[in-house]
């Protein structure tokens, strides 16, 4: 019943209390989530809707224009009326119906109510609009042979200029202006994604808090059990009962743990990617930069105690075939490429005659393997190797081993990088490099499973070899398996 202590066998007011706050603050962060990711993907629509209709008006792009238009039409007329050989006075008409289609794409545009609703720019641009229909019939005049109505336009033109230049320095003006709100609305959304990830912070920090609490509870209860039980087996089975029931509670919260950390990532990586609009100042970019990779960084680490929480709670089952050794290792030679490429590490296979063929779980291989060439490449220096080798030694096991060129460890280290959490080196070292130190335990604990076991050899300054064995059986199943498929009628 609710609030019964399995350990115990009676209800404890404590421990009903601590599940039941636990439950509704659970639900209570689900709930207060989900309603926080459907508020910003509606300000992210409404947003880009806003930022489009802004695109679409570009005001001092068709400004600029008009006003261009005007400045070669004025230039093309006093051309003209110096005597310049190559203009002919129709391309002076020429320049005026180009003005004139400038001014009705204003006019009629997307941006027409830009134009007309400001009160600074609506008077100036009727006024710019009354006065070049006015210049139709002089233009005409001065087309058929008019000097005299050239010189009086020039004298127009020359009044009108500053009205253009006032026209297009308030559409500036006003692009600028709704650019900023623009900004600022980003701004804003920025600061609610930093404010989201400041709760989520809180939430983990109270949720860590809630399960020490519990820990504790379990700890006191496993205590007072050790005081009163009769039988010391008994309480020691029971203990580990309690402590593979937490390993699979950890095991069952990768959706729970993982979903939210996704969204995270995904909307930091669409505002890194500007794919609805830029976000203004530069250090935007950098912070949202900041986020995706230590939301990645965050989303690595929950992933290895996942599968360490998985494998002490016995929920991995082997799926064992036929793997080629050769293939999976140059698999895995092209995932580590990037990083050695970015630290200018030499990482190679030094084939052997017979590249050969276990019996084995694929996705277990390949995770150890890259476990072992990661840590290889991660404490190799510049310009340093790191060497893949396998096939069956002289006692019948099979081997693959990675050898790198990097810092090395102490003989006393060598032990304590098999245990969670724990990594080898000074403090110094374990400052410059990453990382969760699950690497070697979760692929000792996966090669065990396969009735192997792994070997580290070490020396300070000298590199490393970590060497996976195989059992001799999981090469002669392979031999086995392909005698039944070499038999007629073998499946």
């Amino acid at each position: 019943m609710p609030g019964t202590d399995p350990l115990i066998g009676h209800a404890t007011p404590e421990r009903a209390s601590l599940f039941g706050s636990a439950r509704r603050f659970v639900f209570g962060f689900t709930a207060v989530f989900a309603i926080a990711i459907v508020a910003i993907s509606s300000y992210l629509y409404i947003q880009h809707r806003e930022f489009s209709r802004v695109m679409r008006q570009n005001v001092i792009f068709e400004a600029t224009q008009l006003r261009a238009e005007f400045l070669a039409f004025d230039a093309t007329l006093a051309e003209i009326l110096a005597g310049m050989p190559e203009r002919a006075r129709s391309q002076a008409q020429t320049r005026y119906d180009i003005m004139l289609s400038r001014l009705a794409a204003i006019e009629q545009g997307r941006s027409a109510e830009v134009y007309l609703d400001d009160p600074e720019m609506a008077p100036n641009f009727a006024a710019l609009a009354s006065e070049i229909r006015q210049w139709e019939a002089a233009v005409g005049r001065f087309t058929a042979g008019d000097d005299a109505a050239g010189y009086s336009l020039l004298q127009q033109l020359a009044a009108a200029a500053p009205r253009f230049g006032a026209f297009t320095a308030r559409a500036n003006t006003l692009t600028q202006i709704r650019i900023a709100d623009t900004n600022r609305r980003l701004e804003h959304l920025y600061m609610l994604l930093i404010g989201l990830l400041v709760a989520g912070s809180v939430v983990v920090t109270v949720i860590s808090r809630l399960l020490l609490r519990q820990a504790a509870a379990t700890d006191a209860a496993h205590r007072h059990l050790a005081a009163l039980a009769r039988d010391l087996e008994a309480a020691r089975r029971q203990a580990e009962a309690a402590n593979r029931a937490k390993s699979s509670f950890l095991a069952s919260m990768s959706h729970e743990l993982r979903t939210p950390l996704n969204a995270v990532i995904g909307f930091a990586d669409i505002m890194h990617q500007g794919l609805f609009g830029p976000l203004g100042n530069s250090r935007y970019a950098e912070y949202v930069a900041s986020i995706q990779q230590s939301g990645q960084h965050l989303l690595s680490l929950i992933n290895d105690i996942l599968d360490m929480s998985r494998i002490e709670a016995g929920r991995v089952e082997l799926n064992e075939d036929r793997i080629d050794i050769g293939m999976l290792l140059d698999d895995c030679l092209d995932l580590v490429m990037v990083q050695a490429r970015t630290k200018n590490v030499r990482v190679d296979i030094a084939r052997s005659q017979n590249d050969g063929a276990l019996w084995a779980d694929e996705r277990a291989i390949r995770q150890m393997v890259l476990n072992l060439l990661s840590n290889g490449v991660k404490f190799t220096a510049e310009g340093g190797s790191v060497t893949v080798e396998h096939g069956t030694a002289a006692d019948g096991w099979y081997e693959i081993s990675v050898t790198d060129s990097g810092i090395g460890m102490a003989e006393n280290e060598v032990a304590r990088v098999f245990e969670p959490f724990a990594r080898g080196g000074s403090q110094l070292v374990r400052q410059q490099y990453d990382g969760t130190g699950l690497g070697l335990p979760i692929t000792r604990r996966l090669v065990e499973l396969h009735g192997g076991r792994i070997q580290l050899k070490s020396q300070l300054g000298l590199g490393t070899t970590a060497t996976l064995r195989f059992p001799p059986e999981r090469i002669s199943r392979v031999a086995d398996f392909g005698a039944i498929l070499s038999t007629p009628g073998g499946n």
